[in-house]
């Protein structure tokens, strides 16, 4: 079973017989060098110069929409970002005690069954 690309979750594409869909490949005969060439450029997409393949690679488009966007957030103050870390240690640090106290629990409980 020949597979053709891949879907959106990684499965195979369905199949169809019909030889017209994009990136099929067409075969047809060719009687000479120079025809063959002609074909090969035809059906050969044409590729963007090293201009634009070096944009590309760099991407400061991709930056400044990044820095663009961080503009736009709603940064906490210095008080609100203190009571925040605050809280989040403290939910931390009681979550810990409560499965701490889970665990011992669980330790004596089974150090009876085992002796």
């Amino acid at each position: 079973m020949a597979m053709r690309g891949r879907t959106a979750r990684g499965g195979p594409t369905p199949r169809t017989d019909r030889g017209d869909e994009a990136g099929d490949r067409v075969v047809t005969a060719v009687s000479s060098s120079k025809t063959m060439r002609q074909a090969n450029a035809a059906a050969t997409p044409a590729r963007p110069g090293k201009i634009s393949l070096l944009s590309e690679r760099i991407n400061t488009g991709f930056f400044r929409d990044a820095f663009g966007e961080l503009r736009k957030v709603t940064w906490p103050t210095r008080p609100q970002a203190t009571n925040l870390t605050a809280l989040v240690i403290g939910v931390t640090f009681a979550v810990g005690l409560i499965l701490g106290a889970f665990d011992y629990v669980f330790e004596k409980i089974f150090g009876l069954f085992v002796t």
